[in-house]
Parts: C-alpha cells; structure tokens; sequence
C-alpha cells in the first residue's frame, strides 16, 4: 500500500520508456536498413555504368564479364538488344540464351535503373538485381546474394538491441532512484495520514524534502499537532459530560424533534419503555417541551411514582428529567406508619400512667390501693422503657453493614444452649431440645447470635402456648442454618413477611394478650443481616419454624 505510488511511477515510466525506445530502435534500424541498401545500390548502380563503358571500347562480352565480376564481386549478366545473354561471369552455359521476362532488365531497356530481388536459380539464396543500360541497347545486370545484406542487419539490430538493454537498466536505475526521492515525503505523508486516520496522533517528525513536498510534509505534522491536542481537549470534555451524565440520579432524556429519543442516562431507562421510547403518559409533557413550553407533572410508571419535568433544547429538541420518588414516597408512607404505630403503643401505657397519676394527686388514697396504683404506673413506665430500647437497637442497626466486617467464629451449641437455660429459668415448665452438633461454629457476633437465639426462643415460648420447642441447625454448603420450631397455632398464610415488620402484630388477639411492642422480629432480622445473613419463617403444620441462615466459620 505504502509502495503503491512509487510503483505506479516506475511501472508508468518504464512503460513510457519501453514504447519511446522501441519505436526508436525500430525507426533506427528501418533507416540504417534503408541506408544499407540505399549504399549497396549506389555502388551497384556505380559499377553497372562502370561496365557499360568498358563495353564501349571492348568488345566479347563473354570473356569481359568474368573479369569484371571479380573486380566488382558481383555476379555480372550482359543481355543483347536481343534479349539473348552475350556474357555471364556465373555460367558460360547461358550464353546465347534469351533472358525472359525480367523486370530489371524491362525497366533498363526503357532507359531506367531497374532494380529486383528474387532467385535467379532455385538453389541459390534471393539475389538484389540491378540492371542499367548500356550503348547498342544492352543491359548490364549486376546481382549480389541478399544474404550478405541481411546478415549485416542482424548484426546491426543485434547491437542496437544490446545498447538499448544497458540503456534501458540505466534508466531503470535513475528512475528509481529520482522516484524514491520524489515519493519519499508521499510515503511519510501517507503514513501520517494513516495513523490520523486511526487516531494515532504521535507521528514521527516529517521527512526533510525541499519544494512544495516538504512544505505539504510540515504542515501535515503541524497539523496532527493541532488534532491531537483538539481530541484530547474533546475526549476529556466527552469522559467529564459521561461521568456526569450517567451518574446523575435522576433520569436525563434527549429527545428530538421527530420525538424520538436521542439520549438517555442509566436512571432513565428502566423508565422507558422495552423499545426505548417515551411512555405514553409522558408525550404530552414532552410535545409542549417541543412546542417552546416547560411542563411538570408527577404520575406512575408500572408501579413507580415519577416526577417528569420537560423542558425545550430549541433546535436540538427537548430535554426529558425523571425523578423516581418511589423511594421517597415509600418512606414517607412508613415514617406515618411507624408514627402511628409508635404513637398507638405509647397512648396505653402513657394513658394508664397519667389516669392513675392523676387519681393519686386527687386526694387522699389507701395505702394498698395506693400501692396497686403505683406498681401499675411502674409497670406501664416499664413497658415504655423496654419500648424506646428497641427503638434505640433498631436505629443503631439500620444500614450498618459495616457490621458484617466484625465477625468471628462463633460456637453455636455453645449459644443455643445458653438461651435455651435462660429460657428455662424464665419458664421452668418450658420444653426445649437443643439438637446441634459441637463442631458448627458460624460467623457473627456474640451479642447479636444470644439476641436472636434468645428472642426466637422466647416468642416460640410464649406463642407456642408452651409446646415442645426444637432447636436444630444442619450445614448447606457454606452456610448453617439454624431452625427454631413450636407445636403452637402457627403465623397465618400470607403474613410470612410482614411479621419482620416494625409494630406488625398479628390481629388474632393472642398477640396483644401477650403483651409486647411488636419490635422483636423486626430486631431479629435486623440482626441478622447486620451479620450477613437472613432469616424466614416456614409453617411446620403444626405451629411455626423460623430458619436462620448464617455463614461457615472457616
């Protein structure tokens, strides 16, 4: 590819110099041919009349022809008025023969030089005849074998041919060398371009040519100076607008004029649609952004709440900004849930305190009754108390996943065997069978494994109605799982979920008989994911068994 020009020159140029030389050697040796036989006929023209006027004042022809032959080195035929052969320098057995239908001979007779070439005897090579006249009307006929003449020409086309092969590599040679000089700087222009063109900027300085060459090579290599350093300004503006385009949180649309969309961020795709097109609900908003307008609506895409803001580009079109505050309204919803939970399971026992505050600032009361009074006040101060704890371990485990990094093995009969002791010590006619081997060791941490073992206890405990209570752990793959099963009436279908919930209760008034803030499960969970694990409840028909599943120690 990079030779390509300097081989289109010299293959051009030889060509040229081919066809030039040939048409040269052939004009050479057609004239230096014609030159040939332009001197041999003059000589044998020079000699016929020669021996015209030595027949003048000789006579026997027979005998003078001979002779003459050897001073001309000619064949020599003198023909009578006749037509009859008087003298033959080749063969005496032709005399006095008549000559025939010879054309040279015709023409001399008319006073003309004739000239021929043909054979004279069939075995002999083609003769060149020259015939003049002479006095009495004789014809003098000089031949000269052809032979001679053409060997002549071989030998003259022979020299020409090897003259015009040096010739020819001379300038073969010369040629190469001034189109290698020519095309040198092309070459290096050319590989420029190429590396350019690939968006390779780091060129070699240009090649040292003089002229307009060198000038164009220069400028070339100015030239990619400046495309460099224009692409890198570019690419580095291009990687900024990236970065911030496709970090933005909301969702950025492009859309032209045809309405169709020519740029979107990450964010905003998962709000369009699967063929990447603006959702029906939003092209109104954005055919008044075309129209000049600004527009704003919020509304739902498949479950999402969006807030949509359109706004003209001018010519390029409009711009389309999606703010998903699906997130934002769901907290919402769950910061008035958790309100007004909070606020239900604070109204009884902040009631039932201020009442019985309240009966004892009235006026005298009995001691017992106010002792009864107080212990409920005490009681229900309690309860408060625990409830603003669980508050506070809920807060101080959400979001921390930093937690998961302060794990360690931890022995796991060890700690469900504990609970289950505390569990007793709580309630000495509770049943409960630990089955778990002494060699599963789990990664955790040891608060957080006592507060979940203890709690799942607990609650199957106190919800079981006091059933047997197993607690097992088997390993799968990396993980343990830990199950914690009653013999109780079990979590209804389709509260398996909800009962993680913060304040959810079951509405079947065994919850609430029970006492509790609605916060353990919610702690549990919490806990659990704090040490990279999960936690689920599956129905053991009858009653309820909720799995733990935590990683191997190593």
């Amino acid at each position: 590819m990079r030779t390509s020009l300097r081989n289109r020159l010299l293959v051009t140029f030889l060509v040229l110099v081919i066809i030039v030389g040939a048409g040269t050697l052939f004009a050479i040796e057609r004239t230096l041919a014609n030159d040939l036989v332009a001197s041999l006929d003059y000589r044998m023209t020079k000699q016929g009349q020669a021996v015209a006027s030595w027949l003048t004042t000789a006579g026997h022809p027979d005998r003078l022809a001979p002779r003459l032959a050897d001073v001309t080195r000619t064949h020599i035929t003198i023909i009578g008025a006749d037509g009859l052969i008087q003298g033959d320098s080749h063969e005496k057995s032709v005399i006095g023969r008549p000559i025939g239908d010879a054309y040279e001979v015709a023409r001399a007779r008319r006073g003309e030089i004739g000239r021929a070439i043909r054979q004279l005897r069939d075995d002999e090579p083609p003769q060149y005849l020259v015939a003049v006249p002479a006095d009495l009307n004789r014809v003098i006929r000089l031949a000269v074998p052809l032979g001679d003449v053409l060997e002549t020409r071989a030998r003259m086309r022979y020299r020409l041919v090897v003259g015009a092969g040096f010739g020819f590599l001379g300038c073969l040679l010369l040629s190469w060398i001034f189109i290698r000089a020519i095309t040198r700087p092309l070459q290096s222009m050319t590989r420029t371009a190429e590396k350019l063109a690939e968006g390779d900027y780091d060129i070699p300085p240009p090649a040292d040519a003089g002229g307009e060459l060198g000038v164009l090579s220069r400028a070339m290599s100015r030239m990619a100076g400046e495309v460099k350093a224009r692409v890198a300004e570019l690419t580095e503006q291009r990687d900024l607008l990236s970065v911030v385009f496709g970090g933005l949180v909301e969702g950025v649309v492009v859309i032209d004029r045809t309405g169709t969309v020519a740029l979107a961020n990450d964010a905003a795709k998962p709000l369009l649609t699967e063929e990447g097109t603006v959702p029906a609900a939003i092209r109104p908003l954005v055919e008044r952004a075309l129209d000049g307008e600004q527009a704003d609506r919020e509304l739902e895409l498949e479950g999402r709440h969006v807030r949509a803001s359109a706004r003209p580009l001018g010519d390029p079109g409009a711009i389309l900004v999606l703010y998903d505050v699906t997130r934002m309204r769901a907290l919402e919803s769950v910061r008035r849930e958790f309100l007004s939970n909070a606020a239900h399971e604070l109204r009884t026992p902040v009631t039932s305190i201020s009442g019985y505050a309240e009966t004892l600032l009235g006026g005298p009361v009995d001691p017992e009754t106010s002792r009864e009074f107080l212990q409920t006040i005490h009681r229900n101060a309690e309860r408060i108390a625990g409830l603003v704890n669980d508050l506070l371990v809920l807060d101080n485990l959400g979001g921390r996943a930093a937690v998961v990094g302060d794990r360690a093995p931890m022995p796991l009969q060890q700690i469900c065997n504990d609970a289950a002791r505390t569990a007793r010590g709580v309630t000495p006619t509770a049943l409960i069978t630990v089955d778990v081997a002494p060699e599963l060791r789990v990664l955790g941490t040891r608060d957080g494994l006592d507060h979940v073992i203890q709690n799942l206890i607990d609650n199957a405990i106190k919800y079981g109605n006091e059933t047997p209570v197993g607690v097992g752990a088997t390993r799968s793959g990396n993980h343990v799982r830990v199950a914690i099963a009653d013999r109780g009436p079990g979590i209804p279908k389709g509260q398996e979920e909800r009962i993680f919930e913060r304040f959810y209760r079951i509405d079947s008034g065994r919850s609430r008989d029970r006492g509790g803030s609605g916060l353990g499960l919610a702690i549990v969970k919490s806990q659990i994911e704090a040490m990279g694990g999960r936690v689920w409840v599956e129905h053991a028909e009858p009653g309820a068994r909720f799995i733990v599943e935590l990683d191997v120690a190593p």
